[in-house]
């Protein structure tokens, strides 16, 4: 070995070293690795491995390699990078650690893609081991391996490429993340160490993340910065879409965060600090539409604190501004955005296993404190498609502020809301909410809210058109879901409702309207509720009834239709709820200015026109308490003419309601009801004045009333043919009814019980003064009777007694024809109709006595030679009887007595003789004609000497000559109505 030892042998050696490690280092190993290493790799990931150079410096201690490509088995790209280069340096040897120089990857590219069966290739490069292995015994645990130190002066990644494709979502999303740019500078793991480092990647044109700062392995620290500029979130949403029904189809996020990790502490430290997110022109819309339902132009977070290990989040800022939404409300009840934002492959799920490790529970909750939030400027678009016409609402100017919220929400929030609603009204709110449970204390102020947007919520109850009208509201609001000593909502304020105009929404014609309703000083609490107005104010309210040519008014048919009989019977099959006690209501004072109502009635012609106006006053005092009573006192004009007043107490919103009320009416012209007169009575009306005088009583659900009726003047027109005119003699009826100065007073007590559901009070009426009507026509010298005192009996006065074969009224009867004629003063409207009457009897028997007598006097006159009227004696009158007698009989025929019969005992005597002469005596229809005719006479004279009846006031009408079966003979007396 001694010849090694020379320096001759030494330095050839050392040559022949150098060049054997110059050779194997610029040649073999490059060689070895394109060679060998490079197949194996190969055919260990069963695909192409292509590598275009290999270059080691030994002398450098540096590798270059380039063109390293991982091909799939079609030949497409999978892993590679231009070029490679790593610098080892030697004085790792004394440093005890790898130093490495410079490491650096340039243009590195991946191409993931997961296949449609939903494999990622990338997976696939490291086949399954398949070789069974035999179970390993138990080994004792070994502590890990610490880990070498390591030393990079600068690593760095230049232009690397990631390409992703998830062909297994129905849509293929693709992501392309170029040029990816990190650089890390004295990067080691020793203890206690820092490394900067840089990384920027380009996810799209204008889309930039960027990473700069500190970090270590050993501790695992990091600090530094991160940030998100320009990312567009329609290209990331991609490989979400799938799974929502909604597609972001515009918005950029730009972000950036300072942050300091510590994963050697205990807990792990994570701080990020003064963190800014801001999202702009965010557009969401449903999947099948065009039009974006979502638009955000501002979206900003700003000074984001979030510290792990304390579980705090502090936001300085929050901010939306001028967000536009779009929603609706499905027939079925949802609004769209539920189906919009809800998984489409969202399951379930699965229960907890039994054996899992329940939470700590000293894991302390995450506390976030939002300093500010404000939304300003916010625009609502909202459909209510529930509705048969579906409601259409319209918020503009949405502005939403709060501050301090601390999360979880202890205490109320403050709160300030303004709004515009339906391009009109405006809502303003400010106070405090505490969302759990929920309590709130507000301000709330609502200005001309027009109510026509929500006419579609009132067309299930009423057939109506809301023309015009607003909403006023000004108070304090209080809800409490937890109340145990309050109500569950209060509110305390004033409400007002102005320029409400109702109209018919199948004729469109107008059927109410108020200037103003306000309702000062209001106090509403639910649970318990109660309710109490200061002063309730009604400005010209008017209210328009029509009756439509069919008999229907018109208010009755706005009404919707009620609910199919099958729900009416199965509501009716329900157990009743028990019965409430009634809500305790106060109103102070109700005003009423100048109120109205029109009246025209189309089932008659022409129709019948008329109204109440004016009607003005004041109700004081109304409460639900038992024994309240509120003073009543309107006054008013009916037909722009008369005077209405309305006067006295009531009680309508107690459970037992209390009415003592007097209605007057004065000089109501009539003639605009003409029409009614020819449809239901068959007249016209000339003129008339009508008067009231109702007095109303309601007490424990009974009614007393009293309607007086005055009416003046009323005169008749021409008649009218209508089929609805009714039979009773309405001229008679109205001259016996009206005095002498032209006045029909009628006194109408109504009595009934409200709870008997028979009891109709508009029925009543009507039925009252309709049989009051019949009644008096049926016998109107029940009413003669009555207007005299002491007239005596009406049915004595329907005629006048005569004694048989008399003209002369019986004297008796004179007290009769006074009576008729201060009856008939009474009535100037009526006549008297004087019919005379002859007892074909009775009378027949005494004037064949009178004309018996006559020929007895004029035989014995003619045979005295006597001129003179003077009394036939009664010894002459027997004699001439006896020569009468004799001299009849001689006349007759004597007739041959019958075989067996027996002949007269003896002569008949004077006075049957009389008999037989009177009967004998012919008495003609003439001769009571004209008795009939003469008592007819009579009585007229008297009545109207007598009397003092006006002679036209008394007509004769044809004589009755039919037998009667009373003593005295009756001439009948018939009362008319004048034409």
């Amino acid at each position: 070995m001694r010849w090694l030892l020379r320096p001759s042998r030494l330095a050839i050696l050392a040559l022949g070293v150098v060049l054997l490690y110059t050779l194997g280092g610029f040649f073999l190993v490059p060689y070895l690795i394109k060679a060998y290493a490079v197949p194996a790799i190969a055919e260990k990931l069963k695909r192409p491995v292509l590598v275009k150079e290999v270059g080691l410096n030994p002398f450098a201690l540096s590798l270059r390699v380039k063109g390293l490509e991982i091909r799939e088995a079609d030949q497409s790209a999978l892993i590679g990078f231009d070029e490679f280069f790593v610098n080892f340096q030697a004085s790792s040897l004394i440093r005890r650690a790898y130093v490495f120089d410079t490491i650096r990857l340039t243009v590195p590219y991946v191409s993931a893609r997961v296949s449609k069966e939903g494999r990622m290739n990338l997976a696939e490069l490291v086949p399954p081991d398949g070789r069974s292995q035999p179970d390993a015994p138990p080994q004792t645990e070994k502590t890990p391996a610490e880990m070498p130190a390591i030393e990079i002066g600068q690593f760095e990644i230049a232009q690397g490429i990631i390409e992703f494709r998830d062909e297994s979502k129905p849509t293929p999303y693709v992501l392309d993340i170029v040029p990816i740019h990190l650089v890390l500078k004295n990067f080691h793991t020793k203890p206690g160490g820092d490394n900067s480092y840089a990384f920027t990647a380009e996810l799209g044109k204008g889309e930039t993340l960027s990473w700069a700062g500190t970090v270590s392995l050993e501790p695992i620290r990091s600090s530094g910065t991160v940030s998100l500029s320009g990312v567009k979130l329609p290209s990331l949403w991609q490989y979400l879409h799938d799974r929502f029904r909604f597609d972001v189809t515009d918005g950029t996020v730009v972000a950036d965060a300072r942050y300091a990790l510590d994963a050697g502490a205990t807990p792990i430290k994570l701080q990020i600090s003064q963190a800014n997110v801001q999202i702009e022109k965010l557009a969401l819309r449903e999947d099948g539409s065009l039009d974006p339902v979502i638009t955000i132009p501002v979206l900003s977070m700003a000074g984001v604190d979030v510290d792990l290990a304390t579980h705090e989040v502090t936001v300085g800022n929050i901010a939306v501004e001028r967000a536009s939404f779009t929603a609706w409300l499905n027939p079925d009840g949802t609004v769209n955005y539920q189906q919009m934002f809800a998984p489409m492959d969202s399951v379930e799920p699965p229960p907890a296993a039994s054996n899992s490790s329940p939470k700590p529970k000293d894991d302390k909750p995450w506390a976030v404190w939002l300093k500010e939030v404000k939304l300003q400027d916010h625009a609502i678009d909202f459909d209510d498609r529930t509705l048969p016409t579906p409601a259409h609402v319209e918020v503009r100017a949405l502005t939403v502020k709060t501050h301090d919220v601390r999360i979880p929400i202890k205490e109320a929030l403050p709160i300030e809301v303004e709004l515009q609603l339906n391009e009109t009204g405006t809502i303003r709110v400010n106070g405090s909410v505490l969302p759990n449970p929920l309590q709130a204390d507000v301000a709330l102020v609502l200005k001309d809210i027009a109510i026509r947007p929500f006419q579609p919520y009132l067309e299930k109850f009423v057939r109506i058109d809301v023309q015009s009208g607003a909403v006023n509201l000004d108070g304090m609001l209080h809800l409490a879901a937890e109340h145990p000593n309050g109500p569950l909502m209060a509110y305390e304020g004033n409400v007002g409702v102005e320029a409400l105009s109702v109209g018919d929404r199948d004729q469109g014609d107008e059927v109410a309207s108020l200037q103003a309703l306000s309702l000062n000083t209001v106090r509403v609490t639910v649970d318990p509720t109660t309710a109490s107005i200061k002063e309730v104010g009604l400005q010209q309210p008017v209210a328009h009834l029509v009756v439509q040519p069919d008999g229907g008014l018109n208010l009755g048919k706005l009404a919707s239709a009620s609910p199919s009989s099958a729900s009416v019977d199965k509501k009716t099959v329900e157990p009743q709820k028990a019965k409430r006690p009634p809500v305790p209501v106060t109103i102070g004072m109700v005003k009423l200015v100048k109120a109205a109502m029109t009246f025209r009635d189309d089932s008659v012609q022409p129709p019948v026109r008329t109204g109440l106006s004016d009607l003005t006053g004041r109700i004081k005092g109304l409460s639900s308490k038992q024994l309240a009573r509120a003073d009543v006192d309107l006054t008013g004009r009916v037909g722009k003419a008369a005077l209405l007043k309305i006067a006295g107490i009531i009680n309508p919103l107690s459970e037992d309601a209390f009415t003592d009320l007097t209605i007057t009416l004065g000089g109501m012209d009539l003639t605009a009801e003409g029409p009614y007169s020819g449809k239901y009575v068959g007249y016209g009306l000339s003129k008339g004045k009508l008067s009231l005088d109702l007095k109303y009583k309601v007490s424990r659900k009974r009614l007393e009333a009293e309607n007086k009726v005055v009416v003046d003047q009323l005169t008749f027109g021409e008649k009218v043919n209508s089929p609805d005119a009714t039979s009773l003699p309405v001229k008679l009826a109205v001259a016996l009814l009206k005095d002498r100065k032209g006045r029909i007073d009628i006194d109408l007590p109504i009595r009934g019980d409200l709870r008997d559901p028979d009891f109709k009070y508009g029925k009543a009426v009507v039925s009252t003064l309709l049989n009051l009507l019949t009644k008096i026509v049926a016998s109107p010298f029940t009413l003669m009777g009555k207007l005299i005192p002491g007239g005596g009996d009406a049915e004595e006065l329907q005629y006048l007694e005569f004694d048989p074969g008399a003209v002369a009224v019986v004297a008796t009867e004179l007290r009769k024809i006074v009576a008729i004629a201060k009856g008939l003063e009474e009535r100037p409207g009526l006549r008297l109709e004087v019919t005379g009457t002859a007892d074909p009897v009775r009378d027949r028997q005494v004037l064949a006595l009178q004309k018996l007598k006559a020929q007895l006097l004029a035989r014995w006159q003619q045979g005295k030679g006597i001129s003179k009227e003077v009394d036939l004696p009664i010894v002459e009158e027997e004699r001439a009887i006896k020569e009468l007698f004799d001299q009849q009989r001689s006349r007759q025929p004597v007739a041959t007595p019958a075989e067996g019969a027996q002949l007269p005992s003896k002569p008949p005597k004077i006075e049957e003789m009389r008999q037989q002469l009177i009967a004998a005596m012919p008495v003609p229809d003439s001769d009571l004609r004209l008795l009939a005719q003469q008592r007819a006479e009579q009585m007229r004279g008297q009545l109207v000497v007598d009397g003092k009846l006006a002679d036209e006031r008394v007509f004769l009408t044809e004589v009755d000559l039919t037998a009667s079966d009373h003593e005295k003979v009756r001439s009948r007396l018939n009362i008319t109505a004048g034409q």
